[in-house]
C-alpha cells in the first residue's frame, strides 16, 4: 500500500475505525502523515463510532478500552499521558473534547481541553471582566454553525428582598476567538450552577444546587443554554422524582443518544433512566428501569450510567466492576474487572480528530 497514491490511501484509511486509526497511524511515516494530514481530518472531523475512554483521577494516562461482549476482559489501548492533568478533574466532555477544571487553585491553573485521540491539550482562556476564583464551565458544539463554543458562568449575588440570584454570563466563539455577553435570567435563592455539565439535546445544562449553611441539595430545576438561540432557561425534574425516594442520591446526568437524560436510584433495587423526549416543551419519559441483582454492590453512589453501547445495551460502572446491561433481557455481563473503586473514570465518546492548534485547517 505504500506505492498507492495519497487521494486512495486517504480513501482506504478513511472508512476504517478510531481504534483501527489509532493502529494504522503507527504502522509507518506514510501512514501517519495521512491521518495526521489537516485535510484528512477535516473530512472526518468526528468519528462516527464511539468508544469508552478510561481515566484515574490524579494520573497522566487516558486510556481507550475495547469491550468484549461475553467475556469479562477489555483490551487496554493507552491514547497517551497528560502530565498537565495533575491536579485536575473532569467537567465535562463535548463530542471526544474533555474539558477538566483545577480541584483546589481554580484561579491560578487555567481550565484545560484535552483531544485524547490526537494527545493535544489546550490552555483555555477566560472572559476577560469575570473573576477566575470559581468559575463554571460547558463546552458545546452548534450545529447550525459548525462552531464549538463555551460558556463561563460567575459572581452570583443573592437579593434578600426578591429572593432571586443574578449571575454573570459571558460566551466564547472558537470561530470568532471572542467573548461576547449573554443575558442571565434570575436563579433561585440561594441556588448556583454545579460545576459539571453535560452536552445534549443540543444544549449545556448544569445541574442547580442550594448554597445554604445548613444544607446542600440539588434544587429542582436545572440550567440549560441553548447553544443556538445562545439563551438560558430552567428544565424542571420530572414530578415523579418527589414521589420516589430522595433526589440527592444516586442521581446523575448523562447524555444518551444525543439528548438529556437523568439516572435516579429511587431505592436500593433498581435504577430509572429519565430522557428528555422534547426539549422544548420540556417532556421527560422513563425510558428504562434497570432492576439490580442481588450480587451487586447496594450502595446507592456506586452505580453510574456511562452511555448507550447500542441500541439495546448500556454500559454501567459499578465499584471495580463495568458491565454491559442488556435491556429486553435484563441481564449484566461483566466486561472489565480491574477499574479503580475510588478514581476510575469512564466516558463513551465519539473519537475526535477536531485539531487543538489554532490556526490549524481542523481547529476549533
Amino acid at each position: 500500500m505504500d506505492e498507492l497514491p495519497l487521494a486512495i490511501l486517504s480513501d482506504i484509511l478513511s472508512r476504517a475505525s478510531g481504534e483501527s486509526l489509532l493502529q494504522h497511524r503507527s504502522v509507518c511515516r506514510r501512514w501517519r502523515e495521512v491521518v495526521d494530514d489537516p485535510y484528512f481530518r477535516n473530512s472526518l472531523h468526528r468519528l462516527k463510532e464511539r468508544a469508552l475512554l478510561y481515566h484515574e483521577y490524579k494520573k497522566e494516562e487516558i486510556y481507550l478500552m475495547k469491550i468484549h461482549e461475553e467475556a469479562p476482559v477489555a483490551a487496554q489501548i493507552e491514547l497517551g499521558k497528560f502530565p498537565e492533568l495533575s491536579g485536575y478533574a473532569i467537567q465535562g466532555t463535548c463530542n471526544g473534547l474533555l474539558l477538566f477544571g483545577h480541584s483546589t487553585d481554580a484561579e491560578s491553573n487555567p481550565e484545560l481541553l484535552i483531544n485524547p485521540f490526537t494527545r493535544e491539550v489546550l490552555e483555555l482562556s477566560r472572559a476577560p471582566d469575570l473573576s477566575p476564583g470559581m468559575p463554571v464551565y460547558g463546552l458545546g458544539f452548534d450545529c447550525t454553525t459548525n462552531a464549538y463554543k463555551m460558556v463561563q458562568i460567575d459572581a452570583i449575588n443573592f437579593d434578600k428582598k426578591t429572593h432571586t440570584g443574578t449571575m454573570r454570563a459571558r460566551i466564547y466563539d472558537f470561530n470568532k476567538r471572542s467573548w461576547r455577553t449573554c443575558e442571565a435570567p434570575p436563579l433561585p435563592y440561594c441556588t448556583g450552577p454545579c460545576h459539571d455539565f453535560v452536552f445534549a439535546s443540543g444544549a449545556l445544562n448544569w445541574f442547580l444546587k442550594t448554597n445554604s449553611l445548613s444544607f446542600r441539595r440539588l434544587a429542582r430545576a436545572m440550567l440549560s443554554f441553548d447553544l443556538v438561540k445562545e439563551e438560558f432557561s430552567f428544565i424542571p425534574i420530572p414530578d415523579d422524582f418527589s414521589e420516589w425516594g430522595d433526589f440527592n442520591v444516586g442521581t446523575q446526568m448523562q447524555e444518551l443518544g444525543g439528548s438529556l437524560a437523568l439516572v435516579h436510584r429511587p431505592d436500593n433495587t433498581h435504577i430509572d433512566v429519565w430522557v428528555l423526549r422534547d426539549y422544548m416543551r420540556r417532556e421527560w419519559t422513563r425510558k428504562y428501569r434497570i432492576r439490580l441483582p442481588q450480587w451487586l454492590p447496594h450502595d446507592s453512589g456506586s452505580h453510574y450510567l456511562v452511555g448507550a453501547y447500542r441500541h439495546d445495551k448500556l454500559i454501567l460502572h459499578c465499584m471495580r466492576n463495568v458491565y454491559l446491561y442488556d435491556v429486553n433481557k435484563g441481564r449484566f455481563t461483566s466486561c472489565w474487572t480491574e477499574a479503580d473503586p475510588c478514581y476510575a473514570l469512564f466516558w463513551y465518546e465519539p473519537l475526535s480528530l477536531v485539531s487543538l492548534k489554532y490556526g490549524d485547517a481542523t481547529g476549533l
